[in-house]
């Protein structure tokens, strides 16, 4: 039996009244001789660009070009990062999961700041029982401390091992078996399997808005390649995904 980890990180906040009108989470799916390889190879990448590894994969910095990734201003270092960044998203051993929601229209559907916390987490947790499930195997999640939202996150986790996922037939004590630990890291742990998840957050919640017709995913985009590369990552092309409400 083998043991996976689920990272998971978000785009956007929950708060209705925040501006940003969408929330989206990801999670990578790793076992930990994947998550070893992952990170050598990030390593690699690192220190070709900037000559040492203390370097944090943020996707929205990668595509505006700001802080540590000023340097892609130059079009010969932002063609040769993008194209070792996605040659190794491209060849990276991992699975994802998306969940999304559309903070306008939850608001009109009478969706609280707290549900739609309590909406994404579930699907992230369930989606993972299931992944789980499937394969038999067990798994642990592992999540960047946040404050309050850690707390609601640990609710909704006891809340299944309490009285387990009717959606597949599993009691608590099932879910027990199967959801062996749940951890909260340092923001300063910079896990890779944590990079990877806010890599794909933030073009989910493009290609969404894209899909809906709100915003354009232009094409050939940072953000466009990054989606395409999602698509092909997740646990189940229909499945995988989940957009709310």
């Amino acid at each position: 039996m083998r043991n996976f980890k689920l990272y998971i990180d978000e785009s956007g906040i929950p708060n209705l009244n925040h501006y940003d009108k969408n929330y989206t989470l990801c999670g990578i799916i790793v076992r930990e001789y994947q998550a070893e390889q992952l990170k050598i190879k990030a390593d690699r990448i690192k220190f070709k660009y900037w000559n040492h590894i203390n370097i944090v994969f943020h996707s929205r910095e990668i595509g505006l070009k700001i802080n540590d990734f000023s340097i892609l201003k130059n079009p010969n270092i932002n063609k040769n990062f993008l194209t070792d960044l996605m040659n190794f998203l491209n060849g990276g051993q991992f699975t994802c999961v998306i969940v999304s929601v559309n903070k306008e229209k939850a608001g009109q559907n009478g969706w609280t700041s707290g549900q739609i916390l309590d909406k994404t987490n579930d699907k992230v947790i369930e989606m993972f029982i299931e992944f789980l499930a499937r394969k038999q195997d067990k798994g642990q999640i592992v999540i960047e401390s946040s404050s309050l939202k850690d707390i609601a996150f640990y609710k909704r986790y006891t809340q299944y091992l309490s009285h387990g996922f009717s959606g597949l037939n599993l009691s608590g004590d099932d879910v027990k078996q199967i959801l062996t630990a749940l951890s909260f890291v340092n923001k300063n742990n910079h896990d890779i399997e944590a990079q990877l998840a806010d890599i794909f957050a933030y073009p989910a919640t493009c290609k969404f808005l894209h899909d809906e017709g709100i915003r354009i995913l232009v094409a050939g985009s940072y953000e466009e390649k990054i989606a395409n590369i999602m698509k092909t990552k997740l646990i189940n092309p229909a499945l995988g995904i989940i957009r709310m409400p």
